[in-house]
């Protein structure tokens, strides 16, 4: 009997420490897509939500420090377009400016930010189903776009459109879920505040909204494999 008793509190004592984690985790290499928006002077009303929601698409590579830190870089493109939300009363008021009303075009970005970890997997520890991090770091961007400008006095209200593009510093905020898979991977689901406090990323800088700085909000799912295992 207690040959018996002994060798079922080691086969429990097995599988308990087995359904702990390990500090598992390795570099990894993603990719995103998902549904974006611009907040910008010729974007929209954005009280009224009425602005374009357009895809975004991206590819970032995570390097390990330690348990609870990585190294993230990210690249990727985000398409750009204005809409048309605005009346002829406003469309007048923009012109008046020199300043384009409406646009259409391509967003690039790059941008290298620490992440932090807040449950990830440890040794002696039970593993979460699903984990969360952060990161906040520093990017630059290249905007490419044909702009549309109201020609002033024109009887007709006939307008213009010509190629413009713009380029500055950008700072990113992250926040991001994901769950490991079984086959050396993890999907998840990330959201980026991308803020550009510096420069323009429509080329307008009447100030029409609430917030000053440019922003860009995206949400993206991921797929990532581990790599250096």
């Amino acid at each position: 009997m207690k040959t018996i008793l002994l060798t079922f509190v080691g086969i429990l004592f097995f599988f308990s420490l087995s359904s702990f984690a390990q500090d598992n985790r390795t570099d990894r290499l993603g990719i995103g897509i998902g549904p974006a928006k611009m907040y910008g002077d010729n974007t929209g009303v954005h009280s009224k939500f009425k602005f374009k929601v357009l895809p975004v698409l991206s590819l970032d590579y995570s390097k390990k420090i330690e348990t609870f830190f990585d190294v993230k870089a990210t690249v990727g493109w985000q398409m750009i377009n204005s809409g048309d939300f605005y009346n002829a009363e406003q469309i007048d008021k923009i012109a008046e400016s020199n300043l384009p009303h409406a646009f259409k075009g391509n967003l690039y970005f790059a941008d290298i930010m620490p992440i932090y970890h807040f449950n990830p997997n440890q040794s002696g520890y039970l593993p979460s189903l699903i984990k969360v991090y952060t990161g906040l770091g520093l990017g630059y961007y290249y905007s490419q776009r044909t702009d549309e400008k109201l020609i002033l006095n024109d009887p007709s209200r006939r307008t213009e459109t010509y190629s413009a593009s713009d380029a500055g510093i950008y700072i990113p905020f992250r926040v991001g879920i994901f769950k490991d898979l079984k086959s050396d991977a993890d999907i998840g689901v990330e959201a980026t505040l991308v803020v550009s406090p510096f420069s323009e990323l429509e080329g307008n800088n009447q100030q029409q909204k609430r917030i000053k700085a440019d922003m860009l909000m995206q949400l993206q799912f991921y797929y990532r494999i581990f790599i250096g295992k």
